[in-house]
């Protein structure tokens, strides 16, 4: 039975609320407490595995900014856990574009990553918002923007909640506005054979499913998916690629998608 787009949240901020600790460790080098084997092992992967997907990102987002020259530019993370990205980003953009304003929201549904964003953005003029993206009355001070952000976040949801959650980011673009996805390459193919798929599946909704008592079913995509997806809800890709060229087990999907039509 699929679940609804409130009933999927409410397992996602579930989730996220149990990690909320462990990704602000893997971000900022924090204590974390004892935990299980399997969490453990999560933790142990994750410091190395974020360092490598926020620079692809702003990469894109740099490109962007140059081509678009908005002063200011605005940015919206949706699914901003901890805050690490956005921290990233700032400190990247502001010290080599210094006569530009950044702008950055973020959103998450999980209370506990919110609050530790909080305190790891106190000193930077961000807006951060523990609500759904689908929300229709949510109103940022910083909308339209000029780009969003999706890092390992449509995974949470089936493909009819997701085309939610990326028609409301479309939405709240400008015009002319972008959406950078970053996702997992869910299939390694050798030959004709795909390698992985299924196991990979298993392991990802015990571990979920583990963390929070209850069944949950992450959604694994290949590139031709996730992009039928943006098509769907009225994206454009412009750009796909792995972020690890010479190993897909370790790359991460990245697609730059533009804004068209009506959602």
């Amino acid at each position: 039975m699929k679940l609804s787009s409130e009933e999927q949240t409410e397992k996602c901020s579930k989730i996220h609320d149990v990690l909320a600790e462990y990704w602000n460790w893997a971000y900022y080098d924090t204590p974390h407490s004892e935990c299980s084997w399997l969490l453990a092992e999560y933790v142990k992967k994750l410091k190395p595995d974020v360092e490598h997907r926020v620079p692809p990102v702003i990469r894109e987002i740099e490109e962007l900014l140059e081509q678009a020259r908005d002063n200011p530019f605005s940015i919206l993370d949706v699914g901003c856990g901890v805050g690490g990205f956005i921290d990233r980003t700032i400190s990247s953009l502001c010290e080599k574009y210094p006569n530009v304003q950044i702008k950055a929201t973020g959103i998450d549904v999980s209370n506990e990553m919110i609050g530790y964003a909080s305190e790891n953005l106190h000193e930077l003029d961000v807006e951060l918002v523990c609500d759904n993206i689908t929300n229709r009355y949510l109103k940022f001070k910083n909308e339209p923007f000029d780009v969003a952000v999706l890092m390992v976040t449509l995974s949470f949801y089936n493909d009819e909640n997701a085309k939610e959650v990326l028609c409301a980011i479309h939405d709240r673009l400008k015009r002319d506005g972008h959406l950078v996805v970053m996702d997992f390459a869910w299939s390694y193919k050798w030959g004709n054979f795909t390698l992985f798929k299924k196991p990979l599946q298993k392991l990802t909704n015990m571990f979920f499913s583990h963390l929070i008592g209850e069944p949950f079913r992450f959604t694994n995509r290949t590139e031709d998916h996730l992009k039928a997806l943006l098509s769907d809800t009225n994206f454009e890709v412009t750009k796909s690629y792995l972020s690890e060229k010479k190993s897909k087990m370790k790359g991460m999907l990245v697609i730059v998608a533009k804004k068209t039509g009506i959602s």
